[in-house]
């Protein structure tokens, strides 16, 4: 074998990674695999060579174990190469505008609850007056399964336990109007087009 044969089948051997065209982000596939591990179903689609989105509906608690029952959420897992991040929100959580009579006591409230999390932080987009509820996990250096996991359930407990208060605070409807009560599950969520 001659010398640069020899180092292409040396730097295959030690990554891997290498050796199989990436058509898709690198921990996608895990992602896809550990949302089906917790028993939802997802449609994931790769952005790109390099970013990777995950969407769910979530379905709040059954009346009397939870504040949100039926409540609906989209929630939405990015994973990109670029920034090596795992970003998740709830898409569409409430709507709170700049010019509503309350705004003031509505955005120290958002603030106060964003100091109580560990967890997840409110966002707001100053433009549509959206506001999500989003973490942000580090892949850096690995995919850590376990912190995954954990990240998804504290954002679902997190956005059932602030909706009512949050649905007060904005005056609107907080997700998805309450469904029919089937059970705190996940279903598909068609891409957006």
């Amino acid at each position: 074998m001659n010398a640069p044969r020899a180092a292409l089948a040396l730097s295959l051997l030690l990554c891997p990674a290498l050796a199989i065209s990436q058509s898709e982000p690198r921990y996608l596939p895990q992602v896809r695999t550990e949302l089906q591990a917790m028993g939802y179903t997802a449609q994931c689609a790769p952005v790109s060579a390099a970013v990777g989105t995950c969407r769910v509906e979530h379905v709040g608690a059954q009346p009397g174990a939870g504040s949100a029952a039926g409540r609906r959420f989209e929630l939405v897992v990015e994973y990109s190469d670029v920034t090596d991040t795992v970003y998740f929100y709830l898409s569409r959580y409430a709507t709170l505008r700049v010019d509503q009579p309350n705004a003031t006591s509505a955005f120290r409230r958002v603030a106060e609850m964003n100091w109580e999390m560990l967890v997840g932080k409110f966002e707001w987009n100053s433009s549509s007056g959206d506001l999500r509820l989003g973490a942000v996990l580090q892949t850096d250096s690995n995919f850590d399964r376990r912190a995954f996991r954990g990240v998804v359930r504290a954002l679902l407990r997190l956005g059932d336990r602030y909706a009512d208060e949050v649905g007060r605070l904005t005056g609107g409807t907080v997700g998805e109007a309450p469904a029919v009560p089937t059970g705190s599950t996940m279903v598909p969520v068609a891409a957006p087009r």
